[in-house]
């Protein structure tokens, strides 16, 4: 039996069947309801049976409905990188507060408050906390092995597609399996199948319990799509068109359907932020920005003078730098070197860099010398979050060296951002070192939230990674 005979036939064994994500989702939000309900009896040794029975009961419905939502949205793409940890905390505190509201209804004020309440209340989300992060990791583990079956699948194309999909690790990855194909002998450029074999095929996918139809061919010929899934309209089927290109590797990824002219069109690159993300992503900007121009004003304050009075020049420093969509602005910083480059002819900081000054070097390390770009978010021109911005040489030449970079300007520049959290800020004097940082940045545009925007301020806050290679 070859290796990859072996493999499936392990997956096989020890797969779980299930009947869609959503099934598995409501899986796991109703562990981690109960589990918010169990821990309602800490709660018991204070308080009667009916104030724990109400608090449980509310808490773990809420809670588990919040974590449902989440389950389902993790399961979409099993990234243990999005801050679900975070949104666990994020959703007990509504769920605690209308369990709370629930309790005063059927008792009074002071039966509830005490001791046993402040424990319930803090002590609940960390063990919630716990919870999700051993759930996600686990399923995120078996996902990858090929154990968990949340969705069945039927391909329709020719021979070597077919081949190729049944093989495709990726299929099996994100918890699909292809039970059932329909080969097209010449594909979809030749003579179809009667009508009646791809009914056949289409109640065959049903009789499997599939919820999907992969259908192999190009969007150039919408009559032979059509052709194909006539006969399946009658059932309960997702019929999907794979792109035959799509095994070249194509750049190109279809994204989803927007009901635009007579036969609807289809994305392919889709904006990273929809008018509801830009309002919300301003408005913690603003907020974040000016709570923290003014909390932070008499460091800003001492920290200016002592440049001023420990070398010679400026206390603040204007670089032009490119920012959201390719529009330059003027970047402000404290002045952490002898020198104010701007242009073409600049070399970028280095570790150990002579021309950073005994004060440049401490406000670099802590990342102080960023905080004045507060004021370039107020402006507007960059967000809390996001891609550090170079300056206008050093982004031309690494545009060059990698194809990607261009890409980072989608989404607003930012004070910090995804990649600086992981330890990629500084030197970019190395293709590995670009490549990690531009990806990173990638990342963070295709998959905001405001929940990651919040973990990314933590982050920058208490994690020593964000301070690795300043210099």
């Amino acid at each position: 039996m070859s290796v990859v005979a072996e493999q499936r036939e392990a997956r096989r064994r020890r797969r779980f069947k299930l009947s869609g994500r959503a099934t598995l989702g409501g899986i796991v939000g109703t562990v981690e309801g109960m589990a918010a309900a169990a821990l309602s009896l800490m709660l018991s040794y204070a308080h009667d049976i009916l104030i724990v029975l109400a608090v449980g009961a509310t808490a773990g419905l809420i809670y588990g409905a919040l974590a449902s939502r989440a389950a389902r949205k993790f399961l979409a793409y099993a990234d243990l990188r999005q801050p679900y940890a975070l949104h666990a905390v994020m959703s007990w505190f509504p769920a605690a507060a209308i369990a709370f509201l629930v309790a005063l209804a059927v008792s009074r004020w002071d039966l509830i408050w005490g001791r046993t309440f402040w424990g319930w209340l803090f002590i609940t989300p960390f063990v919630l906390t716990m919870l999700r992060i051993y759930l996600y990791r686990r399923i995120a583990k078996m996902l990858a092995l090929g154990q968990f079956q949340v969705e069945r699948i039927g391909v329709i194309g020719d021979e070597k597609a077919v081949s190729r999909l049944r093989a495709d690790p990726r299929i099996w990855q994100q918890g699909g399996q292809v039970v059932t194909d329909l080969v097209l002998p010449q594909g979809m450029s030749g003579t179809l199948p009667a009508p009646e074999a791809i009914a056949a095929f289409a109640r065959r996918c049903i009789d499997k319990n599939c919820q999907h139809v992969l259908l192999v061919g190009d969007l150039n010929d919408l009559q032979t799509i059509e052709t194909i899934i006539d006969p399946c309209r009658p059932y309960a089927l997702n019929v999907l068109l794979y792109p035959a290109r799509g095994f070249e590797r194509s750049k190109v990824d279809l994204v989803d359907i927007v009901p635009l002219g007579s036969v609807n069109s289809v994305r392919v690159l889709s904006a990273p932020l929809n008018d509801m993300g830009h309002l919300f992503k301003r408005s913690f900007d603003i907020a974040a920005a000016g709570f923290g121009l003014l909390l932070l004003s008499p460091l800003l304050l001492t920290i200016a003078i002592l440049i001023r009075t420990t070398s010679p020049g400026p206390a603040l420093f204007r670089q032009e730098r490119r920012g959201f969509n390719g529009r330059n602005f003027h970047i402000l910083k404290f002045r952490s070197m002898r020198v104010m480059e701007n242009g073409r002819a600049m070399r970028q900081a280095q570790v150990n860099d002579p021309r950073i000054t005994p004060i440049g070097r401490f406000i670099r390390r802590t990342s102080i010398d960023e905080l004045p770009q507060l004021i370039n978010v107020l402006r507007g021109e960059m967000s809390l979050i996001g891609p550090r911005p170079h300056a206008i040489s050093h982004d031309d030449e690494l545009s060059e060296k990698f194809e990607l970079y261009a890409q980072r300007q989608r989404i607003k520049p930012g004070i910090t951002g995804w990649a600086q959290v992981n330890g990629h800020r500084g030197d970019t004097s190395t293709q590995d070192k670009i490549e990690a940082r531009t990806l990173h940045d990638l990342y963070y545009a295709e998959n905001w939230s405001v929940l990651l925007d919040i973990w990314i301020v933590l982050l920058t806050i208490f994690s020593p990674r964000t301070r690795q290679n300043a210099g």
